[in-house]
């Protein structure tokens, strides 16, 4: 039995290579840009990763490490 699901150790993974943003990260493991948030917010809530901003053009997109 795992403690963590495969969308959610893929996504541990591709972090592992370095910062990226959602969209990317869902493109790399083939998961909906939609859903890719939830593991991605739930992972942030267990302290597995990190979430910081970086302003574009007035926009602030999340970015993952």
């Amino acid at each position: 039995m795992s403690l963590i699901g495969d969308t959610k150790m893929d996504i541990l993974i591709e972090l592992k290579n370095g910062q990226a943003h959602g969209y990317a990260i869902a493109e790399e493991i083939g998961v909906s840009s939609g859903g890719i948030y939830t593991h991605l917010n739930e992972l942030e809530k267990e302290g597995m990763i990190a979430v910081t901003e970086q302003r574009e053009e007035g926009r602030k997109p999340s970015v993952f490490s």
